[in-house]
């Protein structure tokens, strides 16, 4: 009788270790599935963070190019648009459009960054105008100008929605 007690004790203090070890890995499963879940969420978020600040930079880098290159003078107060394609990404151009503001003799200039998944980004510079020669010239960026905001009064004025049936004045550069 006592060899049969001895060997039911001995089983059963095998079967807790085993259920103690279960349990422990179980705990050791559900903590590694919540790590799991929040290293995720802080991958999406610098995803995130990485696309808009790439868009952010493609609308700086567009805004600059606005500033420093030749426009053709047209007589009309729509957005007047540029793009200078990257053959690198789909979403690296560089598009800046330029409009006469609400002040006189000043024109909005602004550049636009597209990134993957993210909103367009546009960044705004105030501007005058220097004729370099009849039907060209080049915008020169006002001192403290630059705003990450539409400077218009009506921000309806800030989006490029025209009419269908007046041309758009958009200039495409291959």
């Amino acid at each position: 009788m006592k060899k049969s007690r001895q060997s039911n004790e001995a089983s059963q203090r095998g079967s807790a270790l085993i259920l103690t070890i279960m349990m422990m890995m179980t705990l050791g499963l559900l903590a590694l599935n919540t790590v799991n879940q929040h290293l995720n969420a802080a991958l999406s978020l610098t995803r995130s963070e990485k696309n808009h600040l790439v868009a952010w930079e493609l609308a700086a880098s567009s805004l600059n190019w606005g500033i420093s290159r030749r426009w053709a003078l047209q007589a009309n107060n729509q957005w007047q648009c540029a793009e200078q394609p990257d053959d690198s990404s789909a979403n690296s151009e560089l598009r800046s459009c330029f409009k006469p503001a609400d002040l006189a003799d000043y024109y909005v200039v602004r550049g636009e960054g597209k990134g993957v998944a993210v909103e367009s980004v546009f960044l705004y510079q105030l501007a005058t105008l220097k004729i370099i020669n009849p039907g060209e010239i080049r915008l020169s960026a006002i001192k403290d100008g630059w705003l990450d905001f539409c400077p218009l009064k009506d921000e309806t004025k800030c989006s490029e929605k025209e009419p269908a049936d007046e041309p758009t004045g958009r200039i495409k550069f291959t």
